[in-house]
């Protein structure tokens, strides 16, 4: 079935494996409806009814139940999660966002929004792979090694989706794969890292990313930028 992952785009990248997939993964999605008083209590269908307007429906929320994590590092990982819902993803990367904000005179700001994160799980277009950010973590530890480590934990997680630039993209119609040879504009808050992971499944792909385009810093890149996205397998040539 694979191994289901969370790959947090903050500095430093980072992807968490978990041991034992998600035992269930709830996706819910509300909108936010509105009606206009009725003219007359009579009209309408049921009686005395109005139709509905729409104003709102915020991204699905995903919730991922009875994930296992076991091993020495299981309380790394669960703190991680938990770095990961706050501005910069935890403190190197609160301090990296703050230098990065202080050097681009506030026109790159890391420190908005906690970082993004991205779900995957089997087979692109035929599973689950979504970007979002985690809004809650529920560890239960519940096995420990003689010295008090605990070395087994189990985990509810939520994440809320977040709309994807990335994700409008075209893709191959005849086999889903990642989409090639577009152009990406930059928005506040992204980065190559994070474009790399998105779009080629691998943090370090950043590097090809870089060169491709001629880029030398890549703390440098503005919003607004545009960034030329090789297919995956120009990206695998180098």
């Amino acid at each position: 079935m694979g191994t289901a992952t969370l790959t947090g785009i903050a500095i430093p990248p980072k992807t968490i494996s978990f041991d034992i997939n998600p035992e269930q993964i709830q996706m819910t999605r509300n909108a936010s409806l509105s009606t206009r008083p009725s003219a007359s209590s009579n009209s309408g269908t049921p009686s005395g009814a109005s139709a509905s307007i729409f104003k709102k429906s915020p991204a699905p929320m995903i919730t991922m139940n009875k994930v296992i994590f076991y091993g020495d590092d299981v309380k790394s990982r669960c703190e991680t999660l938990f770095d990961w819902m706050s501005p910069g993803g935890g403190l190197l990367g609160a301090l990296v966002g703050a230098a990065v904000s202080a050097a681009t005179g506030g026109a790159i700001n890391l420190l908005s929004k906690p970082p993004m994160v991205i779900f995957s799980w089997g087979p692109p277009g035929d599973a689950f792979f979504h970007e979002g950010i985690i809004s809650g973590v529920t560890v239960r530890y519940d096995r420990f090694a003689p010295s008090g480590t605990p070395i087994r934990a189990e985990l509810t997680i939520k994440m809320q989706e977040q709309p994807s630039l990335l994700s409008l993209l075209a893709t191959n119609p005849t086999s889903a794969g990642l989409p090639g040879r577009k152009a990406h504009t930059m928005t506040s808050g992204e980065s190559l890292v994070g474009i790399a992971t998105s779009q080629y499944g691998s943090p370090g792909q950043w590097r090809s990313l870089a060169t491709a385009n001629n880029i030398d810093d890549p703390l440098r890149v503005r919003p607004g930028h545009r960034v030329y996205l090789p297919n995956p397998g120009e990206m695998e040539r180098g």
